[in-house]
């Protein structure tokens, strides 16, 4: 349990954890307020509990941000102040590495693996793309593949911004929108932190990475109807569409 900065990759973490309302004690004119999450039923019947009875006074008004709101309407340079979670991504992380260590055995072969098929790096990215601690994974790559690291700094800037965290409801919209049929994920695709891009297949290209291999952890691909059975909330990383 902690005090992080808001973000835009907060806000689509705590909304991934079932939160949708941001309070505070300070005022709406605070520049530094502290935001404590909020999971209520119903937003709008929420807010107008509060107009209603008078918790919103003109000029004392409490800071409070709608977080589907926030992430729709605020850039990142607007969200102010700092938020308090009890969500603990590194000891996560850890135990992520520890079991797909066990699988891979990168961890006492780290010489079998290379850049673009390293279940460590596709953990970490993972991690710091979902929590916005882009340090961890740009030290591992400055240790691992010192010359990729101009290259992956500026893809997790750019992905950082464009990451997109939508309900079921939403991503079938968003894979209707966009003609998906298929996806692929970074770490496993039953892995509630999976984080999905879009897979294009050609007419006439073939799929060479099978959809029923439980084997393997990293790189899954799966058909979106069966991918939208799996969970209520999706990372998707939409500059493939």
């Amino acid at each position: 349990m902690k005090f992080v900065p808001l973000s835009r990759v907060i806000l689509l973490e705590l909304k991934r954890n079932g939160y949708n309302i941001l309070t505070s004690k300070n005022t709406v004119d605070d520049e530094n307020p502290t935001w404590y999450p909020l999971t209520v039923p119903d937003v709008d019947d929420y807010l107008l509990h509060l107009d209603c009875s008078g918790s919103i006074v003109p000029m004392e008004e409490q800071a409070l941000l709608v977080i589907d709101d926030a992430l729709a309407n605020i850039d990142e340079g607007q969200l102010l102040g700092e938020v308090f979670i009890e969500i603990d991504h590194l000891e996560e992380l850890e135990d992520k590495i520890q079991f797909y260590g066990k699988q891979y055995k990168f961890i006492s072969n780290p010489e079998y693996y290379v850049f673009s098929f390293d279940p460590k790096r596709v953990l970490i990215r993972n991690y710091a793309l979902r929590t916005g601690n882009h340090l961890l994974y740009l030290a591992y790559i400055g240790v691992n593949y010192p010359t990729h690291i101009i290259d992956e700094m500026l893809d997790l800037e750019e992905l950082t911004r464009s990451l997109i965290c939508l309900d079921q409801e939403q991503a079938r919209e968003w894979f209707n929108k966009h003609d998906v049929t298929m996806v692929q994920s970074d770490i496993s695709i039953y892995d509630k932190d999976a984080i999905l891009t879009i897979f294009l297949l050609e007419t006439d290209q073939q799929i060479s990475i099978p959809l029923e291999e439980k084997d393997e952890l990293v790189y899954n691909l799966m058909d979106r109807e069966e991918l939208l059975q799996l969970r209520d909330l999706f990372w998707i990383d939409p500059r493939m569409a």
